[in-house]
């Protein structure tokens, strides 16, 4: 079987990283021998000298919070992916970078390796789909308790500087790169051919990076919707959105996703919980 590698430049707080998130349920059902692995990037470094003047963010215009939720809220209809604005306060002077979130995703790393990505979506969905604020550190062992992260090795990596050190090796690795739009991604074949692909993109721009390298050697298995693979992803992830649900499995419409969790739910085997402008769907 032809071998892919995904390396996703990314951010905990980025919510075009957020919005990438269905795309790699898709990938996972379609495609299990690709391969991810992801390298934070360091989005804001800091509040105070923090600009994103395509997206009208800038730190010289006051409060960056309420500039970020009315992007966010902008980016809604494209991506479909939770985004909770009431009591959004993620940047403040005690918490001005997203670094805290980068370096306890190394935390979760070395902590616990294999449930670590599972800490990252759980970040990504607290920071913006929940509103936490994620920046303090108090909340981050929150959610790597809730994410069953192996907690006295993660506080350890944090308090050592272990965590700390990895991280700077992943913005080395950013830099080099030239990975300076989040996400990024180097999709990398078995014999070394590589694409890069930046910001936002679809699993159909993924299908046609995948067609490239491989000459065609790689098609997507069949993923009807299926409870048991549901389940899996549950096991996985902790929750999912409908978003992620409709791209994780062969549905013709997102109408036809709702409909089928609707059914699930009305089963008594899961149950949905209120998240920003949408919600996630959980085990009963």
């Amino acid at each position: 079987m032809e071998k892919i590698i995904i390396t996703n430049f990314t951010d905990p707080v980025c919510v075009w990283c957020w919005a990438t998130e269905p795309v790699f349920r898709a990938i996972e059902t379609r495609y299990p021998s690709v391969q991810v692995r992801y390298v934070m990037g360091g989005l804001v470094r800091d509040l105070s000298d923090f600009e994103d003047p395509g997206n009208h963010i800038s730190s010289r215009d006051g409060d960056l919070n309420p500039q970020i939720m009315e992007h966010w809220l902008q980016t809604f209809p494209r991506h479909h992916m939770p985004v909770e604005p009431e009591g959004f306060q993620l940047f403040t002077k005690e918490t001005p970078s997203s670094y805290p979130q980068s370096i306890a995703y190394k935390a979760a790393q070395i902590a616990s390796p294999d449930k670590a990505d599972r800490y990252l979506r759980a970040l990504r969905a607290a920071s913006i789909a929940q509103a936490r604020p994620t920046g303090r550190s108090e909340v981050l062992l929150d959610i790597a308790r809730e994410a069953d992260i192996d907690i006295l090795p993660f506080a350890d990596a944090l308090s050592s500087g272990a965590a700390q050190k990895a991280f700077q090796t992943d913005l080395g690795l950013t830099q080099a790169l030239g990975a300076d739009v989040f996400p990024t991604f180097q999709v990398k074949s078995g014999t070394a051919r590589q694409v890069w692909m930046r910001g936002f993109n679809t699993l159909q721009d993924f299908e046609r990076v995948f067609a490239q390298l491989t000459d065609g050697g790689l098609s997507p298995l069949p993923s009807p919707p299926d409870s048991d693979i549901l389940d899996w992803l549950l096991s996985r992830y902790g929750n999912q959105t409908p978003e992620e649900i409709y791209q994780a499995f062969d549905f013709d419409s997102r109408q036809q996703a709702e409909a089928w969790i609707d059914g699930l739910v009305q089963q008594g085997k899961y149950r949905k919980q209120p998240a920003g402008i949408s919600y996630f769907l959980l085990p009963a």
